[in-house]
């Protein structure tokens, strides 16, 4: 009874984050000027078109925005993974007299809020002449301390028996992470990416202020000027709402299962 009773509340907790989704992209399939406010919207389907989708992106750059945001988010993922993930490293099997120092000064970059930084930023950016590039997005990404302390926490489960082994065979510090702790880490790392991808993805205030092209602006920031020019048609602004979502989702459907074991393996330890 117990037992029925927990899935039946999951069914419904679930229910509850689909119906958003849902209705979104109903409506965005929806003809212009109509809604599903009602049940019998809900279920009138033979009115379902693309129409909106086309529209869409014959008059706005969405297909652009959409790729420079896929660019960033992709590059931001990967380098700041790799550093992330050499600098857990460092910190969880390398010892170093000031190795706890440089620890607290790097996690302590979390207490630290974006808006803080944004006069000096903008002042660096502007001095290194990266205004209106999405290096101006992708570089500032890579200072996010998050993915230093949760990876490390995922090192600090790597066996040591593992790295004295590995050290026995003639493993230097790099051959230790690239062999040892890279292979036992990997899902915890795909965790963290999908964290940074959507990070960057969802990155509003930096890049609407760094970049001054429609050419080189991010989804995020483009996707509210397209709103507020077609605040009249709300299938119009559901579906490029629908447009912003999909690539998220896609990414979450594809990589869940290493979420679920990285989530899993963070009580792990050895």
């Amino acid at each position: 009874m117990r037992k029925w009773a927990f899935n039946a509340f999951a069914v419904l907790l679930a229910l509850l984050f689909i119906f958003p989704l849902a209705w979104m992209i109903l409506v965005s399939l929806k003809p212009d000027g109509t809604s599903v406010y009602s049940l019998a919207d809900w279920v009138r389907w033979s009115d379902l078109n693309t129409d909106n989708y086309v529209k869409v992106i014959r008059d706005s750059s969405i297909l652009r925005w959409t790729w420079n945001s896929l660019v960033i988010g992709a590059l931001t993922t990967v380098i700041a993974i790799a550093f992330s993930s050499l600098a857990a490293f460092a910190f969880s099997k390398l010892p170093f007299r000031t190795r706890g120092l440089f620890y607290i000064v790097i996690v302590s970059g979390l207490l630290i809020p974006t808006e803080a930084i944004l006069i000096p930023l903008y002042e660096t950016v502007l001095h290194l002449k990266l205004i209106d590039n999405i290096w101006a997005i992708v570089l500032p990404g890579l200072t996010n301390p998050i993915g230093v302390l949760l990876l490390k926490q995922f090192m600090d489960g790597v066996p040591r028996d593992y790295i004295e082994a590995a050290q026995i065979d003639g493993s230097r510090s790099f051959g230790l992470w690239w062999r040892v702790c890279l292979p036992l880490t990997k899902s915890a790392m795909v965790s963290v990416g999908i964290f940074y991808f959507i990070l960057s993805w969802n990155n509003f205030l930096w890049p609407y202020l760094s970049i001054t092209s429609a050419e080189n602006m991010v989804l995020s920031a483009g996707l509210p000027t397209f709103l507020s020019n077609n605040t009249m048609s709300l299938n119009l602004i559901m579906t490029a709402s629908a447009i912003a979502a999909i690539p998220t989702i896609i990414v979450f459907i594809l990589l869940q299962r290493h979420i679920v074991q990285g989530v899993s393996m963070s009580g792990v330890k050895g």
